[in-house]
């Protein structure tokens, strides 16, 4: 194996440089006069050199979590599945956040400014969608695009300007993601569009999505909230991580039950950040929605923060929410994919939970919670007020989308079993 650098921007800055050597360790050092922020709360501004042990997570967290699409993407590339560093060489240039990777001898076009782009028409829009659906093992996306997006599902990036769509090349931001649903569960996409906007209508901070057809094929359309618009219009990169690239934890293992983060060590981990008590408030607010609509698979890699200087960080709005109670088997064992208070069965968090979750039987993370203003009394009335509001809430989106495909059919398999799971959390606090 040859040995390969990637220098690193974030907010299309020089921040580093990641070393990878002929055995394939990888380090990473901040250049001598950087002083923007942190590539990742693991790895804060110092002069120190980070091994494979922060790094790892970090890059594999940039990358789809499927290795049946990181082959598909490193067949084409000619680039190992299985090593981040010689991928994110080909596909660095647009990742999530403002991070952008890339061999030395294409900085410049990664400092580029200009909006290499191809318009797509709905026809072709449709055809990715397809090849989403039909092959798992496609890499779904064009060979002149350079853009990487973690998660398991299949989805993919365009940018988005005036109702028109297109494809992006070379260091060209894209704006919103699309995705079509997860095989095997009737109209998910259609339901995590439900629970997504349900949860805007209930103050849960949560990525603006749509639902529409390009010709026959549905998408889910979510608006990137790692991208703004400036006074000019040029769309800027915000920089951000999820919490298992904070925590050091690979993607493979972001589930609690596969020893990922737990509830608890995302608690402690905001409680260290500057504006501790909004993003406790936040992260529980969104942990709680998950629970009552039945989300199961809201692990650490759905959760992100928003990274400014030092220990400046905001709790990300809330993405990939659906809920599990649509569909039978997943209702007859409804399991959270993070418990609250150590109780991961949906429609059995209770008072009893809550305790636990704010730091009952441990004293050191009750004080910290405490200095923070996370108590039992705010949690019970944060969880009550969302109890309340969600069947209602959920009620009206379905009125408002009753002219899509598919939402009332939807409504006859979510509504009552979300409605039934808030009464039943309702009557446990």
């Amino acid at each position: 194996m040859a040995a390969l650098d990637l220098r690193v921007l974030v907010s299309g800055i020089p921040a580093g440089t990641v070393h990878q050597d002929e055995r394939g360790l990888m380090t990473f050092s901040y250049d001598a006069g950087y002083q923007g922020p942190p590539l990742s709360l693991s790895m804060p501004v110092s002069n120190r050199i980070y091994g494979s042990d922060v790094l790892r997570p970090y890059l594999f967290g940039l990358l789809p979590d499927s290795e049946l699409q990181r082959r598909a993407i490193g067949r084409e590339l000619g680039a190992s599945a299985n090593n981040p560093v010689t991928l994110l060489a080909h596909i660095g240039l647009d990742c999530p956040g403002a991070v952008q990777l890339c061999p030395p001898d294409r900085m410049d076009e990664a400092l580029s400014r200009d909006d290499d782009r191809r318009e797509l028409t709905d026809h072709e829009v449709s055809l990715r969608l397809k090849v989403v659906r039909d092959e798992p093992e496609a890499s779904w996306m064009g060979l002149e695009e350079r853009w990487s997006l973690g998660g398991n599902q299949g989805k993919f990036a365009l940018a988005e300007e005036d109702g028109h769509w297109f494809e992006c090349h070379g260091a060209a931001p894209t704006t919103h993601i699309l995705k079509n649903g997860v095989v095997g569960f009737r109209l998910q996409a259609l339901n995590e569009y439900v629970c997504m906007r349900t949860a805007e209508r209930c103050g849960v901070a949560a990525a603006h999505v749509d639902y529409r057809f390009f010709e026959d094929e549905p998408a889910l359309i979510v608006e990137r909230y790692d991208r703004l618009r400036d006074a000019a219009g040029k769309v800027v990169r915000l920089h951000q991580e999820d919490l298992c690239q904070a925590l050091s934890v690979m993607p493979d293992s972001k589930y609690a039950e596969d020893g990922g983060p737990a509830a608890r060590d995302v608690l402690r981990l905001l409680a260290q950040t500057a504006h501790s008590k909004l993003n406790l408030l936040l992260f529980s607010q969104q942990l709680f929605y998950n629970a009552l609509v039945g989300a199961p698979d809201a692990h650490a890699k759905n959760y992100s923060v928003l990274l400014g200087m030092g220990r400046n960080a905001g709790l990300a709005p809330m993405y990939d929410v659906a809920s599990g109670l649509a569909y039978e088997n997943l209702r007859r064992r409804a399991r959270l994919a993070m418990s609250i208070g150590g109780e991961n069965r949906v429609g059995r968090i209770g008072a009893g939970a809550l305790k636990r979750y704010v730091g009952g039987g441990d004293p050191s993370l009750a004080a910290l919670l405490d200095r923070a203003g996370l108590t039992l009394t705010s949690c019970r009335a944060l969880m009550t007020d969302l109890a309340q509001e969600i069947p209602v809430a959920m009620g009206e989106v379905f009125e408002e989308s009753a002219g899509l495909p598919g939402a009332d059919e939807l409504r006859e398999h979510l509504l009552e079993p979300v409605a039934d799971n808030c009464r039943r959390t309702l009557a446990l606090l």
